[in-house]
């Protein structure tokens, strides 16, 4: 069976926070010691290349768009090559005076500090850093080393003035730019090339400002030139708005033109995308994020994108693991495949972030005293409930040896019906099956926990110990790997999530609506584009099916 490639693109700046923790967790969970066996064929989302000098590097297939401004210390080239040469300081022929022009350079934080110097980049895992406070954009905690045609930098819009670049339209203006149309475009054909079995796309994309429509019509370009690859989108929503007040208002400028941006991107990925997961640390995601979500034994601040950003990340590559699995067959497209049905595109997202497991419990204890559903949904404004799903869960860090007690000392476990169950996959499916009704589930366990060293957040309690197990005592030492649950599910509640979307468009005034038009987008459009959204919500009623 080959690599099975997927080709990875991020377009935003919170996007890149998540991408950026997304790549460093699989890094920094990288076995080197030539003794662990990985469970993940990497090289579905790396590739291996070379430098100038000839030296071996991995890195990931990826390309990333965000505003002038937003790359902190990082070279656009990314830093992989030696830094170009400082002017100062170069040996020259030229007998005529040179002049030398110097801009303000952005000064390292200690982490990419000491990460840039030392010769073993994994001992930075033994220290530790204030990311909370000195976190600026994501470059700031980025472990892994970017190729350098990875990163793209949209020169006409400024980071630091990054309400310029608001509407839906402009996305879709730059795109036809001559960097985006020709040069973006073959950067995307040279990875496809590089491929032997490339089986398709990851996209995630900012979904309430301009970076929904760049991504839109790059989509749209995709499934274009490769039909039969399927394309996963994750229109993603930050978890705070520097405008938020805390207060609940009228929609108004902008908050109304985020409403218009997530109408018409969600439009635009139904149509163009193969399946689409919006993702969100707030409860409701639409005006503004407002309440974040709440997971046991997790303190995290949801005004930093440092924080909210990592458990998206998390659950993002838990739940992609099915098909990048060494011995798994499934595939993206069996993926887009089991989740389309009856024209449904939309997916719900959930993790349960670490799965609560005790130090000194096994697994069929814990499910058997387990309360309430297993995960939290990260879809903003949908309630996934217990009846009618098509889902699919991936969990990890729970090993075989955890499953039951051995015969001699389980006891009262030999009478419960679990106890039949000769595997984690088994045993999952079983309670799935007693708790979840008219439902379609499938499970994929893989042994070992999702990684959190550093530069991930420490936002764990005491009471997570070093194993990532519950523990009696206060841990003593860092977190390396905890467990984790996650899953995808389609139902009734996407149909609920999108008509909470069309209910916010029908609440904002025709001025915000005239002056979203200015930007390139006619009134019929805007009209015909809510229209839709209320259609898609009858593919997910019960009775549809």
């Amino acid at each position: 069976m080959g690599t099975r490639e997927i080709v990875s693109l991020q377009f935003g700046h919170y996007s890149n926070f998540i991408g950026t923790h997304w790549w460093n967790i699989q890094e920094t969970g990288f076995g080197y010691n030539g003794t662990e066996s990985s469970e993940i064929d990497h090289d579905v989302l790396f590739r291996e290349g070379l430098t100038v000098n000839g030296q071996v590097t991995y890195t990931p297939r990826l390309l990333l768009v965000d505003l002038k401004g937003s790359l902190g210390t990082l070279s656009e080239q990314g830093n992989l090559y030696e830094p170009l040469v400082d002017p100062s300081t170069a040996d020259t022929n030229w007998n005529n005076k040179v002049e030398v022009y110097t801009s303000t350079t952005e000064i390292k934080n200690q982490f990419q500090e000491e990460l840039y110097k030392t010769k073993n980049p994994r001992e930075i895992f033994k220290k530790s850093f204030d990311f909370d406070n000195n976190v600026k954009v994501w470059s700031d905690f980025l472990y892994s080393r970017f190729h350098p045609r990875t990163t793209n930098i949209v020169s006409e819009y400024s980071h630091k003035q990054s309400s310029c670049f608001e509407a839906f339209a402009q996305g879709t203006e730059l795109w036809r730019t001559q960097k985006f149309l020709e040069t973006f475009s073959d950067k995307i054909r040279n990875y496809v090339e590089e491929c032997d079995s490339f089986q398709g796309f990851h996209i995630t994309l900012d979904a309430t400002d301009g970076f929904s429509g760049l991504s839109s019509s790059c989509i749209q370009y995709i499934e274009e030139e490769y039909e039969k690859k399927p394309i996963l989108a994750f229109p993603v929503i930050p978890s705070h708005y520097s405008d938020d007040k805390g207060i609940m208002s009228e929609p108004h400028f902008p908050n109304s033109f985020r409403v218009m941006n997530l109408a018409f991107c969600f439009d635009a990925l139904n149509e163009h995308s193969s399946v689409f997961v919006p993702l969100c640390t707030g409860s409701d995601g639409w005006i503004q994020p407002r309440t974040k979500i709440e997971f046991n034994h997790v303190t995290y601040d949801h005004k930093l994108y440092y924080h909210s950003s990592a458990i998206l990340a998390a659950a993002l590559d838990t739940f992609s693991l099915r098909y990048r699995m060494k011995t798994h067959s499934y595939t993206l497209k069996d993926l887009c495949a089991d989740f389309t049905t009856n024209s449904r595109k939309v997916v719900a997202a959930s993790v349960c972030l670490p799965f609560s497991i005790n130090e000194d419990s096994d697994f069929i204890s814990c499910l058997d005293k387990w309360e309430g559903p297993l995960t939290k949904s990260i879809t903003p404004n949908c309630s996934i409930g217990t009846d009618k799903l098509l889902q699919m869960f991936t969990l990890r860090g729970i090993p075989e040896t955890r499953l039951k007690n051995q015969l001699s000392e389980n006891k009262a476990q030999r009478h419960m019906p679990a106890f039949h169950c000769n595997s984690i996959n088994e045993m999952l499916n079983f309670y799935l099956s007693c708790n979840y009704f008219y439902t379609l589930s499938s499970v994929t366990n893989v042994a070992k926990g999702v990684s959190v060293r550093t530069p991930f957040p420490h936002f764990f309690d005491d009471s997570v110990g070093a194993n990532g197990n519950i523990c009696a005592t206060p841990r003593k030492k860092d977190l390396e790997d905890i467990p984790i649950l996650a899953g995808l599910h389609s139902g009734s509640c996407i149909g609920d999530m999108i008509e909470s979307l069309h209910s916010e468009t029908k609440k904002i005034k025709k001025l915000d609506v005239g002056q979203f038009s200015k930007t390139g987008i006619e009134m019929q459009e805007i009209s015909d584009c809510f229209d839709r959204l209320l259609d898609l919500t009858e593919c997910y009623e019960d009775n549809y099916l």
